[in-house]
């Protein structure tokens, strides 16, 4: 009877030890949207400890450019060696991307703050073959050809509808639509 009263405390303090391990890490699954340069890709994650982990397999397959192996023990990464392009004897510099862009006409409004009209940048961008670009649902602005494209800027501080600050059209919008040329 003593060794068996002896057993079932043992047994409960080894359980109570083993349970206390056990509830360290609180495992769940990823409740949020994992986007993959603006597309909601279906990524498999976990939290745990609320740090978020993926599957570096899934990762690859979702974002390319890479690939991942096991072999003898070791997990592998492989990216594709990609040669450097040789330098040519002679520019290509396209002159379209050198050229600035047209001066728009700028207005002051009742609030003293200088404006650009959008619709003076959409008419711009169709006048140096970017008619695909504009603005979409107010303040955002993409490939509007493309419905599913997504939005290369957000939150666009416009004023009635119409307006947008000239320097952020200055600071953010021209430097997008140079990258765009």
């Amino acid at each position: 009877m003593k060794r068996f009263v002896l057993g079932f405390i043992i047994g409960g303090v080894v359980c109570s030890v083993l349970t206390g391990f056990a509830v360290e890490y609180a495992v769940t699954a990823n409740p949020y949207p994992v986007k993959v340069n603006g597309v909601e890709t279906p990524i498999e994650g976990y939290n745990i400890n609320d740090n978020t982990y993926f599957k570096l397999r899934d990762v690859a397959d979702a974002v390319g450019g890479f690939t991942v192996g096991f072999a003898d023990n070791t997990i592998t990464i492989d990216t594709p060696q990609i040669e450097p392009p040789e330098p040519s004897e002679t520019p290509t510099a396209s002159v379209a991307a050198t050229e600035p862009l047209p001066d728009l006409p700028v207005r002051k409004m009742e609030d003293g703050v200088q404006y650009v009209e959008r619709m003076d940048i959409e008419s711009m961008l169709d006048d140096i073959g970017l008619a695909d670009y504009g603005f979409w649902a107010g303040d955002k602005f993409k490939d509007v050809s493309d419905l599913y494209s997504p939005n290369l800027l957000e939150n666009i501080p416009i004023y009635d509808t119409l307006y947008v600050p000239y320097t952020y059209y200055q600071e953010v919008m021209v430097p997008l639509i140079n990258s765009l040329r």
